[in-house]
């Protein structure tokens, strides 16, 4: 029994998918993270990865939207650039506010450039929490 207790919650990197449906187009995202997040006011790494799918190189800005009440550090607009066929990544801080909203936690991110929305999509990181409660 303390073996299933222990493996329950050990931390492992998770890499999410966006929800399907969502427009990928010149850029593909993945969100990579710790699971289960940090409790309540514990800042969370969260690392993006964009991968330019273009034979041109990007440049613009990468717009993250957290969920309801979540703090986000250093902010939720950060300048980026790709090389063609290239990746990059973000990394930034969440915190889970003390009483997490019921339903879905969904994270958003929309990359622009000089012509427009070239990326948005949407992730959902409800399944990251599981605060581990010490008896």
């Amino acid at each position: 029994m303390d073996s299933e207790k222990q493996a329950s919650t050990k931390r492992g990197t998770y890499i999410a998918s966006p929800i399907e449906g969502e427009g990928i187009d010149k850029v593909s995202p993945l969100l990579k993270y710790e699971k289960p997040l940090l409790g309540p006011d514990s800042f969370n790494e969260i690392t993006l990865i964009l991968q330019n799918n273009t034979e041109q190189r990007l440049e613009g800005w990468l717009k993250i939207v957290p969920p309801s009440d979540w703090t986000i550090e250093p902010g939720d607009t950060l300048m980026i650039a790709i090389r063609a066929q290239k990746f990059t990544t973000a990394e930034f801080y969440l915190a889970v506010p003390v009483v997490p909203t019921t339903g879905s936690h969904l994270l958003q991110i929309e990359v622009t450039s000089d012509e427009g929305i070239i990326s948005e999509a949407t992730f959902d990181i409800g399944s990251g929490l599981l605060f581990v409660v010490d008896n």
